[in-house]
């Protein structure tokens, strides 16, 4: 079954949650968390989306921001 469209209200915070597959690592260095940081970094700037604070772990992310648009 389709996931529900998920419902965004700009300038609210969302708690957004990433995974590896089968709970797979999704990095494996400090390299990896280097590069994810940068490629978020990047596509918040694109998204006028805020990123107040994050959580990188071995085999997923946690990420709390607000879109503006």
């Amino acid at each position: 079954m389709a996931r529900l469209p998920r419902i965004v209200i700009l300038g609210y915070p969302h708690h957004v949650t990433q995974r590896g597959s089968r709970r797979g690592r999704v990095f494996f260095d400090e390299g990896d968390y280097a590069l994810y940081l940068d490629l978020l970094s990047e596509a918040a700037l694109k998204s006028e989306t805020e990123i107040r604070s994050y959580c990188l772990m071995p085999n997923h992310v946690h990420l709390i921001g607000r879109a503006f648009r």
